[in-house]
């Protein structure tokens, strides 16, 4: 079957309401994970309970790596609905869910109500979009207001001509959005749409575009949306603008102190994994516009394939080209390639070889999970990644068989679409709940539960040598450091008067306590030696020890 008619909008809304709720089920289901995880839910905690909006703190300490919108969205969160899991995940999930609408809208404003749909479900049910969406980091906040403001971008100017007050609006509410996108991650918000804007112009000599982007009312709109805040914080942090505009910007992507250095080819692969199960279509999106000349307008004329293509190609050149790579990087580019791809979808729909990759790549989990032990190290057990294989094979063989079924049947191609993308949100789904077991090392809930029965309010909690970025969190408190620094070492150095600086230093502190509980990394604690400590062990896993005295 290679053409049929679009689903009716009331089918179209009936998947979409599957698709919500495949997307939103279990956010609170896992605990927070590290670092991550609990850096991003623990910034957000502090500003409630200190009231101090301004400037952003890490367990106490300024931390200036990324702007404050995110942190005030889950702050707002955590006073409507309190301090839980699945609320400081919300944002991002909310906002992803929003991106793939947004895909959704685009390819039906631009290309008919297929290209839309298919567009939708591309974003939706992508593994990496996916999982960025669940995981609580700033990426996919970003990535839905840079799609959210070029995309405005692009409505904008295919009516340029016929509907010049149209156009300001969609253009107005662009900037807006890539102003958003700053007050997440920074320079990025404007920099990589706007080197991606200049690109096209050059390929297309569309300089009518120039003209028609309203800068002056747009950066003006952008300044009053970033200004106070940049202003404010800088006001009362004089040291924030150099650490921020310089060391989070210009010292990550040319050089490698963030030791995240990877080859040029890293996203090439980490694309293909995280195109899953729709890398057939992804590719056809890639490829098809140079097969069908874009959109067929001459240079000069507003091309939006050709402008979605650069933006996209840009966003995976320009990081792969970085001295620092981290799979989210790629994710801005998803929701407006999946409306190319969308388009390529609904121009020939077929979907047996998506069918077919789901087979294999849930072929490829079950593989996997016969293999896990294989994967064991000092911080995950063979005992931990057999309790996790069975979610492994789970996943893999409901995309196994649903991929095998949409593959040989024969029915309508939008039906076979919706049962491919939510047959692999439910398999993802199931990968992310059985992560607890193989991630108790990589999250703080059961050591706060061992914790917290122990603590008065005038209980100190030292963590030596090591930082669990969501013990804060789960406390409800801050811990004292003890020779560690890490990512938090500007703050420290700004206030050293709140760090330990060595064992040494500590040791003596430890001892005049009447009560107080320490947290080392395993290994530190067998050489330091319990008996050193003169405590009892209240909690042990296979990277962390915790001491109590008396």
């Amino acid at each position: 079957m290679t053409d049929s008619a679009a689903p009716s909008w009331s089918e179209m809304l009936l998947v979409i309401v599957l698709v919500a709720i495949a997307w939103f089920h279990a956010l609170g289901q896992r605990p927070l994970a590290e670092p991550d995880e609990g850096r991003y839910a623990e910034i957000p905690r502090e500003m409630v309970a200190t009231g101090d909006w301004v400037t952003p703190r890490l367990n106490g300490f300024k931390y200036f790596e990324k702007p404050a919108l995110q942190y005030w969205l889950t702050a707002a969160g955590f006073e409507l609905f309190g301090e839980q899991a699945w609320v400081a995940r919300l944002w991002p999930a909310l906002l992803g869910f929003i991106g793939a609408l947004w895909a959704g809208f685009l390819g039906l404003r631009l290309y008919g109500r297929k290209a839309g749909y298919y567009a939708f479900l591309l974003t939706a049910s992508s593994l990496l979009y996916f999982a960025l969406g669940h995981i609580l980091t700033l990426d996919m906040s970003f990535s839905a207001w840079m799609a959210l403001g070029l995309g405005a971008l692009v409505l904008a100017q295919r009516q340029r001509d016929e509907h010049p007050r149209a156009t300001r609006n969609w253009m107005l509410l662009g900037w807006s959005m890539l102003a958003l996108a700053v007050l997440t991650k920074g320079l990025a918000g404007v920099v990589l749409p706007g080197a991606a804007v200049f690109l096209y112009m050059l390929w297309q000599r569309d300089w009518a575009l120039l003209k028609q982007l309203h800068l002056v009312k747009g950066i003006a709109l952008l300044l009053l949306i970033t200004a106070p805040w940049f202003l404010e914080v800088s006001r009362l942090n004089p040291n924030f603008a150099w650490f921020f505009f310089v060391h989070e910007h210009f010292d990550r992507y040319l050089t490698t102190v963030h030791h995240r250095d990877a080859p040029v080819w890293y996203f090439v692969p980490l694309f293909a994994l995280g195109g899953m199960p729709w890398l057939v279509s992804w590719l056809r999106g890639i490829v098809q516009p140079f097969a069908a000349r874009f959109d067929g307008v001459a240079h000069g004329g507003f091309d939006a394939a050709r402008l979605i293509w650069v933006y996209a190609a840009f966003i995976f050149v320009f990081f792969s080209l970085g001295h620092s790579k981290l799979p989210a990087y790629i994710v801005p580019m998803f929701p407006l390639l999946a409306v190319l791809a969308g388009r390529a979808l609904a121009a020939r729909e077929r979907l047996g070889p998506d069918a077919l990759v789901l087979a294999l790549f849930g072929l490829f989990l079950v593989v996997t999970g016969t293999q896990a032990e294989r994967f064991a190290s000092e911080t995950i057990t063979p005992g931990m990644l057999r309790a996790y294989r069975d979610w492994f094979f789970a996943a893999g063989a409901l995309m196994l068989c649903v991929g095998l079924i949409c593959w040989v049947m024969d029915f309508r191609p939008w039906r076979k679409a919706a049962v491919i993308a939510l047959s692999a949100m439910v398999g993802f789904q199931l990968l992310f709940a059985g992560y607890p077991t193989i991630g108790k090392t990589r999250t703080s809930d059961a050591l706060a539960a061992a914790i917290r029965p122990l603590l008065a309010p005038d209980t100190p909690v030292y963590s030596v040598g090591i930082y669990p970025q969501s013990l804060p969190f789960y406390l409800k408190r801050k811990v004292q450091l003890v020779q560690y620094m890490g990512e938090l070492e500007m703050g420290i150095e700004r206030e050293p008067e709140r760090y330990i600086a060595t064992v040494d230093a500590f040791l003596p502190q430890w001892r005049r306590q009447p009560h107080a509980i320490a947290i080392l990394g395993a290994d530190d604690a067998e050489a330091l030696g319990l008996a050193v400590l003169g405590g009892h062990v209240i909690y042990r896993d296979e990277a962390r020890v915790a001491v109590a005295r008396p």
